[in-house]
């Protein structure tokens, strides 16, 4: 399985004053590493975005990496509402645990098991005096104003190589002409199955996208043992499927029938970061008979996702109120877009999935039983990724159709 993703939030801006964001440079990341407490916002945004129809898929953990960037950069009522809405402690700790899943992504690059490699990036207009303190390997300069066409080319260069190839663009020379900032998150990701599908079972079956529409779908089989449950609260079956190595998964929500047409929604409605790890805590490792249709897609996300953010909390940074005078004491800067794309393939071996953000900052203006337990995705279903090892969601899907 492979999976892509970028993220790109955009600022402008007029000059920004060299200065030091933290008191501390050279902050110890902590010894363990958790992103359980992003759960509600990944969670949240999920349902705030989720299309009534088409497939659709995101990675939170992108979104809310680009920004915390914008975050290190605010003051006022601005950060309040991104430490609200982003689930964040103080810059101090919220550095320290950036850094720390930083490092953690950078040792999982060449894992053979699996290969999670994230990577982020702020370019800035050249000749701005920004200090580069915190973020120096990160902080690269490009021209936008003489020059947005080979702006545009370096970051989605970038892009390119962190995602493999997956996303070749995520940003435009007009997107970023007027721009002094963009802010950048790119997420790679590809794992091989636990207990992979062999090639030869996988057969053209219906694929239900309502009770009364089939289409034909190749359908990955196998019989082995899963951790597997069923929750009530969400109506739902709930199958992980583990990469190997065990440190990354992919869990499956799949809604117990179809009578209306409507279950998945009514599934999403009833999903919250407790429902879910009810969901996960109850699982046990059962026999099942798996049934899983191979899909790709890809998807991107601007203005929905703006708006989304916005209802969620996180009014001023997107507005003339913005206060990102950690970039700029004299103010004056906001953002001003926020784009989201991803790609994802499942097949036999796997999964691979990629995803970019980007932020553009302008001037203001998620005991065996005596038979196999069942579980066919032929009908709508919600999957997500998860890092097991630091309980992250990295990416949140729904699958509707073929």
């Amino acid at each position: 399985m492979k999976v892509v993703l970028a993220t790109v939030l955009a600022i402008s801006a007029g000059l920004v004053n060299a200065q030091c964001i933290f008191k501390d440079d050279f902050l110890i990341p902590p010894p363990r590493t958790s992103l359980s407490h992003i759960t509600p916002f990944s969670i949240s945004l999920f349902k705030e975005v989720l299309p009534p129809s088409d497939n659709f898929f995101l990675s939170p953990y992108s979104i809310w990496a680009a920004l915390v960037y914008a975050y290190f950069g605010s003051n006022g009522n601005t950060k309040t509402q991104l430490e609200r809405v982003l689930r964040l402690g103080s810059r101090e700790e919220t550095l320290a645990l950036h850094k720390s899943v930083d490092q953690l992504y950078r040792l999982q690059e060449n894992n053979p098991n699996y290969t999670i490699n994230a990577a982020n990036r702020i370019y800035v207009q050249d000749g701005l005096p920004f200090k580069q303190v915190v973020f120096s390997e990160e902080m690269k300069t490009v021209d936008f104003r003489q020059q947005p066409e080979e702006a545009a080319r370096v970051i989605n260069q970038f892009v390119s190589e962190t995602t493999r190839g997956k996303i070749q663009q995520i940003v435009s020379a007009s997107k970023v002409s007027g721009a002094v900032m963009v802010l950048v998150n790119a997420v790679y990701f590809k794992g091989l199955w636990e207990h992979q599908f062999k090639l030869e079972n996988t057969a053209q079956e219906r694929f239900f996208v309502a009770p009364n529409n089939p289409s034909m779908v190749p359908m990955m089989s196998q019989k082995d043992k899963f951790r597997y449950g069923e929750s009530k609260e969400l109506d739902a079956q709930v199958l992980e499927m583990a990469y190997k190595g065990g440190a990354a998964s992919m869990i499956v929500l799949l809604p117990r029938d179809q009578n209306t047409g409507r279950e998945l929604d009514e599934l999403v409605q009833r999903l919250s970061p407790s429902t879910l790890t009810s969901a996960l805590s109850s699982l046990s490792v059962e026999t099942v008979e798996l049934k899983f249709p191979k899909f790709k897609f890809e998807k991107k996300i601007e203005g929905a996702l703006k708006q989304a953010l916005v209802g969620m909390g996180i009014s001023d940074l997107f507005s003339n109120r913005a206060d990102l005078t950690n970039f700029l004491p004299d103010g004056g800067l906001r953002a001003t877009d926020i784009i989201h794309k991803a790609v994802v393939e499942v097949d036999e071996e796997g999964a691979e999935a990629a995803v970019a953000t980007a932020i553009v900052v302008e001037f203001a203006s998620l005991a065996i039983p005596p038979k196999p337990i069942r579980f066919t995705c032929n009908r709508p279903f919600l999957f997500l990724i998860r890092d097991n090892s630091i309980d992250n969601i990295l990416f949140m899907g729904a699958y509707r159709q073929p």
